[in-house]
């Protein structure tokens, strides 16, 4: 089947129009606080956008197209990279970077939620920049296309190929019926937890502009502070509310939807969210167990209340990190690294493999092993009571076995730029896991300004083909997916 370009070209100039909008309100702050030249900036930037996107969106004219699956991972790979682009336009107009490159790592780090930085101090870049930063965190937590799905319909499109291409996780098949529908009811829980906790932080102390940088990149789990030392010149208050909306965020929104139609049951009954609150609480008291053993904080209570708020900023791959974990006991260095890689559950704002994926994986382990004892045995995987069909579970094992693929050539590719093993691999899994957070010469309050342009863009890359959980992306790569001659 051959690809419809008139369908294609719509939906990008949908695309296009959301990030032009999407730029209006960091316009406004830059005029709030006389930022002339981001001001010009972000205007130099929406104008030809938006004009392009409607263009683009009056050229194809009305459509009763429904997208295939093939168009569908088409469309998302090639928004996503368009989005990153534009995204760094503000960047490059107001010369906050000195070049292109460093400009489109920031924007891919922004729309990813993945937080990685060029900039020492992101305190003292202009805060219409600032505040742009944290709104692509907050587009990209529930996705960009995401949003345009929920308007698509009323431009004749059908979209679920588009959802499912960009949120392949395993649970996709509990949404509603109709996609748009679901959509609509996923970013109404967005904005009411954001409105929540722009509250929340407001009473805790904050003014509004620095409620709304936490609150957009909290939600996200993109990590962006506006304070020079990080969240942690935000408060103890403050700090704990972060991490407890990062938290949240991390819990997939789909549950939340049921717990929206007072079905409490569902909810608390969600394997993937008790075992999500059984990894925080455990890993929370081991750590900070390990801090007090080995002397790292004076008291238990102290202890165990960096062990939170670092379990959070892994766990959620936020990477609101408030303490320099890097020199705590390697048995915590060890604990926090796997729950970057193992991240939030899915159909969440966090990055990682994801938490289901990791039961589900443990699960296959106990039957090989059953198997080996019990040759003649049928044994089926379930989650939930749920049996776990052989297709999903083939999937899954693909996908984190590709997933280590990526880090291990990644890491391989990325040491050509001749930094240490700690600091490359701990780049490439923070990368490919949409958080900030590394070891080495990157980590805590340290920028990602030790690679050169082309790892730089490498990184990036990764960025997006983590959040987009790679089968999207790498699929493009291989040649069966551009023989348009079969279905």
């Amino acid at each position: 089947m051959k690809f419809r370009s008139k369908v294609i070209v719509k939906i990008t100039g949908v695309m296009i129009v959301i990030v032009a909008a999407a730029m209006v309100p960091s316009l406004l702050v830059s005029l709030w606080y006389r930022e002339a030249a981001m001001a010009k900036a972000f205007a130099g930037a929406i104008l030809p956008m938006g004009l392009a996107g409607l263009l683009l969106i009056a050229a194809t004219g009305p459509m009763t197209d429904s997208l295939n699956m093939r168009e569908g991972v088409l469309i998302v790979a090639q928004c996503w990279a368009i989005a990153s682009v534009l995204g760094a336009l503000p960047y490059m107009l107001s010369g906050a970077t000195p070049n292109f490159i460093d400009a489109l790592f920031e924007s891919a780090s922004g729309f990813s939620t993945t937080g990685a930085t060029l900039f020492e101090d992101l305190s003292l870049i202009p805060k219409g920049l600032m505040f742009w930063r944290s709104m692509t965190h907050w587009l990209g937590g529930m996705g960009i296309l995401i949003f345009a799905i929920s308007i698509l319909p009323a431009l004749g499109i059908g979209a679920l190929s588009l959802a499912k291409a960009e949120a392949p996780g395993p649970t996709l098949d509990k949404a509603a019926t109709r996609i748009s529908d679901n959509a609509k009811i996923l970013y109404a829980i967005y904005l009411s937890l954001s409105a929540l906790e722009f509250v929340l932080l407001m009473a805790a102390g904050m003014g509004p502009y620095d409620s709304a940088i936490h609150t957009f990149a909290g939600m996200g789990t993109g990590g962006l502070s506006s304070y020079g030392q990080g969240v942690a010149g935000a408060g103890s208050l403050a700090n704990f509310t972060i991490a407890v909306f990062c938290l949240l965020s991390s819990v997939n929104f789909i549950a939340y939807s049921a717990l929206a139609g007072r079905k409490w049951r569902e909810f608390v009954g969600d394997t993937e969210i008790k075992a999500f609150a059984c990894v925080i609480l455990g890993a929370s008291a081991l750590i900070g167990l390990a801090l007090w053993l080995y002397g790292t904080y004076a008291t238990p209570g102290e202890s165990l209340w960096q062990a939170f708020l670092q379990v959070s900023a892994f766990a959620s791959t936020s990477g609101y990190s408030t303490a320099d974990y890097r020199l705590w006991p390697h048995v915590c260095q060890w604990l926090l690294f796997m729950l970057m890689l193992c991240g939030g559950c899915s159909s969440s704002t966090a990055g990682g493999i994801k938490l289901i994926r990791v039961l589900i994986m443990f699960k296959l382990i106990y039957r090989n092993f059953y198997k080996r004892l019990h040759p003649s045995a049928v044994v089926s995987v379930k989650l939930g009571g749920r049996v776990v069909s052989a297709e999903n579970a083939s999937n899954i094992t693909v996908f984190i076995l590709m997933y280590f693929l990526v880090i291990f050539a990644g890491s391989l590719a990325l040491s050509i730029d001749g930094k240490d093993i700690l600091t490359t691999s701990s780049a490439v899994t923070a990368a490919l896991s949409n958080s900030s957070l590394g070891f080495g010469k990157i980590g805590y309050l340290a920028s990602f300004d030790v690679f050169s342009a082309p790892a730089r863009l490498l990184l990036a890359f990764l960025m997006i083909a983590g959040r987009l959980e790679l089968f999207t992306v790498f699929i493009l790569f291989t040649p069966a997916y551009w023989r348009t001659d079969r279905q």
